[in-house]
């Protein structure tokens, strides 16, 4: 509990009218940001994962023991390389903003701040309010990396970059989200 407790103490906390996150680094004005979702993105279903039926929290417990989508995961570090920075931006809870940070530590995911949904409102709408945020705080947003098509959208809405990770089809075809463009 003290690790947490410090490790808390070491983030900035940054909030949004949907959604709160952590910062580790400060913000670079001069800097691109580029974000990557967490779930069917950064980790790596088994095969044999069949959430048909969970709840997102089961899901969420199940996701701790996920390994890491190695392609991904070294595209991370490649952007890193070049001086790039990284934002992750989930549909996860508060909740589980440590344990989040915790799995990306475990698996080396290099990032600047985290961001968590509050889960009022579909993901598609929260993911451009984070990245609207991250616009603020550098130069710009290179490229969203994403399972969901509804952040794909979004993120177009917006005028940004996005890669669509073909992962998780089934989930998002029958699971529809309404998404309009949002303005702060």
């Amino acid at each position: 509990m003290r690790a947490i407790y410090l490790l808390l103490m070491l983030l900035e906390k940054i909030a949004g009218e949907r959604y709160v996150g952590l910062r580790r680094t400060a913000p670079c004005p001069d800097s691109i940001v580029h974000v990557f979702d967490v779930d069917d993105t950064l980790t790596c279903k088994p095969i044999d994962f069949d959430n048909t039926g969970l709840t997102k929290d089961d899901f969420f417990d199940a996701s701790r023991e996920f390994p890491v989508q190695q392609a991904v995961l070294e595209l991370a570090q490649m952007l890193v390389d070049d001086g790039d920075r990284i934002a992750i931006a989930t549909a996860r809870p508060p909740e589980r903003l440590t344990e989040t940070i915790d799995w990306l530590d475990k698996h080396g995911v290099p990032f600047d701040q985290v961001l968590h949904s509050k889960g009022h409102e579909p993901s598609g709408v929260v993911k451009q309010e984070m990245l609207l945020r991250c616009q603020e705080d550098y130069q710009m947003v290179g490229t969203l990396f994403d399972d969901s098509p509804y952040n794909i959208e979004g993120a177009k809405l917006q005028g940004i970059n996005a890669v669509h990770l073909r992962t998780n089809e089934e989930y998002w075809r029958n699971h529809p989200e309404y998404i309009y463009r949002v303005i702060l």
